[in-house]
């Protein structure tokens, strides 16, 4: 089955400096822990700031789903992507990374979307995200997906992108999963729950289930089952089964968490559609995350050998 991703095709700079409290000046609402997005001209007045203050330490694709899609094209899976990305160079190096992806639908249009992840000496993290500069096209872009095609939809920042996901997956006849972020979990229950209902898996933080309401049988009276991810905590799996615990997996080097979360998705993906239950997946993906943690976002991503190292350790 093919697994096809739907979300932001970002284009992340990771920068270094001292405190982010020198940051949080330049621009409203950038703080430890926060997401917080704008348009293209703060970005790229916080962009040369950070080059006076701080140190680039690595440019690499980003996007919740697009790194959920680009760990499982490394470790062998058959993948797509449905989206927007732009016709500058940000798109260039967006798109590059994907290759191998199927990338048929993704619409070429204006300026891609960016992102900066600012990290300080204590490890503290901020990000800022410049949404692509035309993302409102997507209100009237319409894609068909087939029923062996898994779609996994991660948010985008408009109206008019969460009007798209929630078209696209009013029309899947397949399996999907969605992976909300703090974006579309602000929105609420009800707004969410076209976008949810049927789905068969939830991925959330303990912040993003807040953000929802908190109500776990609400929730799972929309999707079949919720993975919470916890961090340095591990998991939950939460369905009619019952609250089952994933313990965290220890990471041999922490350098950067970006995308950690993408790649415990993934894993959780790569385990089901290779035979295993829902628990075994997300003890497969703790695992995988761990090992995410070695380098800034992609850059740290397992390869397909150490995914296929893994997989059979759990399937012992």
């Amino acid at each position: 089955m093919r697994v096809v991703g739907s979300g932001a095709l970002n284009v992340d700079y990771f920068y270094r400096v001292e405190s982010l409290e020198e940051v949080s000046p330049l621009a409203k609402g950038v703080r430890a822990g926060g997401e917080v997005w704008g348009t293209r001209a703060e970005f790229e007045r916080l962009r040369e700031a950070l080059e006076k203050k701080g140190e680039l330490l690595a440019v690499c694709g980003g996007g919740s789903a697009a790194n959920t899609i680009y760990a499982l094209s490394l470790w062998g899976f058959e993948t797509g992507f449905i989206g927007l990305a732009g016709q500058d160079e940000e798109a260039e190096i967006a798109l590059r990374e994907l290759e191998g992806v199927d990338l048929s639908r993704v619409l070429r249009r204006g300026e891609n979307a960016c992102c900066l992840i600012i990290l300080d000496e204590k490890e503290d993290r901020a990000i800022f995200v410049a949404p692509h500069s035309q993302e409102e096209v997507l209100g009237a872009y319409r894609v068909e997906t087939s029923g062996d095609e898994w779609l996994h939809v991660s948010s985008l920042v408009t109206e008019e992108g969460f009007s798209f996901h929630r078209n696209l997956r009013a029309a899947h006849p397949g399996p999907f999963s969605v992976d909300p972020g703090e974006i579309y979990a602000a929105k609420g229950l009800s707004a969410m729950a076209p976008l949810l209902s049927g789905a068969e898996l939830l991925f959330l933080t303990e912040n993003e289930l807040a953000l929802l309401g908190g109500d776990l049988a609400a929730l799972l009276a929309q999707a079949r089952a919720l993975v919470l991810k916890k961090g340095r905590k591990g998991a939950e799996i939460l369905s009619e089964e019952g609250r089952r615990e994933v313990p965290a997996a220890s990471a041999p080097v922490w350098v950067d968490n970006t995308g950690a979360g993408d790649v415990f998705d993934a894993g959780v993906l790569a385990g089901i559609l290779s035979g295993l239950d829902l628990l075994s997946a997300a003890r497969l993906a703790a695992h995988l995350a761990a090992l995410s943690l070695r380098d800034y976002g992609r850059k740290g991503f397992p390869r397909r050998e150490e995914f296929l190292n893994l997989l059979e350790g759990v399937q012992a």
